[in-house]
């Protein structure tokens, strides 16, 4: 008896130490505090979509000081470039990693053609798999212009001498899908709308906020604010009207929102308490069959209020700002928003006037209607849908009271 229960306490001593090694594996594996379980990260630094003119892009790398990496030009090396006087010689780098900031540059030639032309950079850590980044450089003539017919969240088209329609794409999971839409008012230097999806895909993933504050790459510089590397003047933020929040999945996809032209000069102490509440309450709404948003700025006719931008050139303040969204009501029927039926779909409207509301939830009283927001800014949403769905001001079915 005694050699059995001997044995039985050695094997139970072993089954332990086996359960407290697995633990402490999975508990290391699980650390994300423990550093990177990959020797280094690559992605770019604003956007993979650059503009016509030559110019450079950047290749930002992190990671354990002393991991090697090399990168290849694979298509486009014709016009794409590790130097950027050798086009010739240099479509292959090596490096390492060292502490401080790691950069790889991409060089491109001026695209005098009348199509967009793609390119593709190679990338990859010594012992792990490539990874390929797409560079999409545009023609001097094309926009990207948004799918005015296709996508549920974007408004009808209106012509208008001062617009400049646009739509910033993101590479995700192999393909390349829309980030969102603006209307630009180059005479506002602002977007009067922002439409996007928001779906778990854009909301969660290896994405986190940038801070990339730069020009967006397909719009006249000296048409946007110039906030790079400081805010508007006075009491204002550089606020975001497709929120940073709302584009996690991806860095890039982060960056794209960190552009000028989804800026406007937004007053500190609306931006920062219930505009960034209503943000967070607007990103509980997502659902299966993806939620579509719409954020714009409206400047009332006559107004004259002004700020600075970054640099003390003058520009406008808006006088209000809004939201416009619609849904399938139970959030996975499974179909496409033109297919739906009025009694499937909900929609609502948000009117906030340009002022502090102190750091409240989102107040009833800024609750509208999508009718009346077309009513008031002359656009018209969701173009997909009967004008019955857009008279909706349901504020129980949206959780608000």
């Amino acid at each position: 008896m005694t050699s059995l229960f001997k044995h039985k306490a050695s094997a139970l001593q072993m089954l332990l130490l086996a359960a407290i090694t697995l633990c402490i594996s999975a508990c290391s594996n699980d650390d994300s505090n423990g550093g990177p379980s990959q020797p280094g990260e690559a992605y770019w630094k604003i956007s993979s979509t650059v503009n016509s003119a030559a110019g450079s892009s950047a290749i930002i790398i992190t990671g354990t000081p002393g991991t090697q990496w090399s990168a290849e030009i694979t298509e486009g090396s014709a016009w794409c470039s590790f130097s950027s006087s050798d086009f010739v010689n240099s479509s292959s780098k090596t490096g390492e990693i060292k502490d401080g900031l790691n950069v790889l540059y991409v060089y491109y030639r001026t695209n005098t053609g009348k199509e967009q032309r793609p390119a593709k950079v190679s990338f990859q850590f010594a012992g792990q798999e490539a990874k390929t980044f797409d560079l999409i450089q545009l023609s001097e003539s094309q926009q990207n212009l948004p799918e005015f017919k296709a996508w549920a969240e974007i408004p009808e088209f209106k012509e208008n001498a001062n617009y400049q329609y646009v739509t910033h794409y993101v590479p995700l999971n192999n393909k390349t899908i829309r980030n969102y839409s603006i209307c630009f008012d180059k005479s506002k230097k602002a977007a009067l709308w922002v439409a996007y999806p928001i779906h778990t895909a854009y909301l969660k993933g290896t994405g986190g906020r940038t801070d990339l504050w730069a020009f967006d790459p397909i719009v006249p510089s000296n048409n946007q604010a110039n906030c790079v590397d400081r805010s508007y003047g006075g009491n204002y933020d550089r606020g975001h009207q497709i929120a940073s929040a709302d584009r996690l999945g991806t860095d890039e996809m982060n960056a794209q929102t960190f552009y000028m032209t989804n800026m406007t000069p937004q007053l500190n102490r609306l931006n920062q308490d219930m505009w960034a509440r209503l943000e967070n309450k607007v990103r509980t709404y997502n659902c299966s069959d993806t939620l579509f948003v719409v954020t714009g700025a409206y400047f009332a006719p006559g107004s004259s209020t002004t700020t600075t931008d970054g640099k003390g050139n003058t520009v406008p303040l808006p006088t209000s700002y809004y939201k416009v969204l619609l849904r399938t009501k139970s959030g996975k029927t499974g179909k496409a928003v033109k297919d739906c039926s009025d009694d499937e779909l909900i929609s609502i409207g948000f009117w906030v006037d340009h002022k502090s509301y102190g750091n409240i939830e989102p107040p009833s009283s800024v609750c509208t209607t999508v009718a009346d927001i077309e009513s008031k800014t002359g656009f018209k949403f969701f173009p997909q849908v009967s004008n019955s769905v857009k008279q909706q001001r349901d504020l129980t079915t949206w959780g608000i009271n």
